[in-house]
C-alpha cells in the first residue's frame, strides 16, 4: 500500500496541507490542490520519499474535479488511488446571529461542491477499479456535524448533510474495492478560523478551557493511517477530539 497516487484539496493550508505533506513523506505522490496560484508548502524534510506536485483549481466550478483527477493521473500514470477532500469554509454565528448572505457561499463551498467531488471521484474509481487492490476516497468532516453545537450551527448543519453523504456512498461502492472514509476532528488550531472570521478571543478563550487544540499534523497522521490499512480493512469513521474537549 505504498507509493500510491494522491490528491489532495484545501491544500494550501491547514488540515489539507499536513494531509498532502504526510503522504509525501510516507512515499505516495501527492497533487495538492486549492485556489492558490502558488503551493504553500513551506519547510518539509528533503529529500521526501514521495512527489508534490501542485495545481490550482476552483472546484466549485463545474468540471473542475474531474480536470483535476485527468491532471493527476497525467502526472503520476496508473497510480492515483487516493483523493483527501478537505476544502471547506467556516461561518461563524448562530442561525440568529450569522449572515444570511453568507448562507448560499457556505453550502456552495461545503455542501454542493463537496457533492459534486464525491460523485466525480466516485465514478472515476469505478472507472479504475481493476487497476487497483483498493482505493481511498477520505472526506474531512467535524464533530459539529454529529454532536449539534448551539455556537455554530449553520456550518455544523452543512457537515451532518455531508456525513450523510458519505455513509451513503461507502454503501454503494464498498463492494467495488472503494473505502470511503469520514474523518471528524474536533478543534484544530490552523488557519480556517480566521480564515472563516472567528472571534481570535472566543477560539482562545475555549482552548484554555479544553485544549491544547488539535494540529493540522494530528488529523493527518490519521489520514494516513486509514489509506495504509490493508485492502480487506476499512477504518471509515474516524473521530478525534483534544483530550479535554467535552463536545
Amino acid at each position: 500500500m505504498s507509493g500510491r497516487g494522491a490528491i489532495v484539496t484545501g491544500a494550501s493550508s491547514g488540515i489539507g496541507r499536513a494531509a498532502a505533506i504526510a503522504l509525501a513523506r510516507r512515499g505516495h505522490s501527492v497533487m495538492g490542490a486549492s485556489r492558490a496560484r502558488h503551493p504553500a508548502w513551506g519547510p518539509v524534510p528533503t529529500p521526501l520519499p514521495g512527489e508534490l506536485a501542485w495545481s490550482a483549481v476552483d472546484l466549485a466550478a463545474p468540471g473542475a474535479m474531474a480536470e483535476l483527477l485527468a491532471a493527476t493521473q497525467a502526472r503520476f500514470p496508473g497510480k492515483t488511488s487516493i483523493v483527501v477532500l478537505s476544502a471547506g469554509k467556516g461561518l461563524p454565528g448562530t442561525l440568529l446571529t450569522s449572515s444570511p448572505d453568507a448562507w448560499r457561499t457556505l453550502l456552495e463551498i461545503n455542501y454542493l461542491a463537496l457533492m459534486d467531488q464525491m460523485r466525480t471521484t466516485a465514478q472515476h474509481m469505478l472507472a479504475n477499479r481493476e487497476a487497483f487492490p483498493v482505493q481511498d476516497l477520505v472526506v474531512i468532516g467535524s464533530t459539529v456535524g454529529r454532536q449539534i453545537s448551539a455556537a455554530n450551527p449553520v456550518y455544523g448543519s452543512t457537515k451532518f448533510a455531508i456525513h450523510s453523504l458519505v455513509e451513503s456512498l461507502r454503501q454503494e461502492v464498498c463492494r467495488d474495492g472503494i473505502r470511503v472514509t469520514l474523518i471528524e476532528p474536533g478543534f484544530v488550531r490552523s488557519g480556517f478560523q480566521a480564515a472563516a472570521g472567528y472571534d481570535a478571543a472566543w477560539f482562545d478563550a475555549i482552548e484554555a478551557e479544553s485544549g491544547p487544540f488539535l494540529t493540522p499534523e494530528n488529523v493527518a497522521d490519521v489520514i494516513a493511517f486509514v489509506v495504509e490499512q490493508p485492502p480487506h480493512v476499512h477504518v471509515d469513521d474516524v473521530r478525534l477530539r483534544p483530550t479535554r474537549q467535552r463536545v
